[in-house]
């Protein structure tokens, strides 16, 4: 099992670290961003089995016309 932390910052952009090999690792992580970049940003722990890929849409992508 690979440990990842997925941070979001203000909730707009993604970013993900890791591979990490324990929980506590990934934990300390997020830790260290939160102190960072504080609590207006998200931030998310993922385990995962096989490789985790994070992207984002811009905002031409959801632009919708009348």
């Amino acid at each position: 099992m690979k440990y990842y932390v997925l941070f979001i910052w203000k909730d707009i952009e993604p970013e993900l670290f890791g591979p990490f090999e324990t929980i506590e690792q990934r934990d300390t992580k997020a830790k260290e961003l939160e102190k960072e970049n504080g609590v207006e940003s998200g931030y998310f722990p993922i385990e995962s089995e096989s490789k985790v890929n994070v992207g984002s849409y811009s905002g031409s992508f959801f632009a919708r016309k009348n």
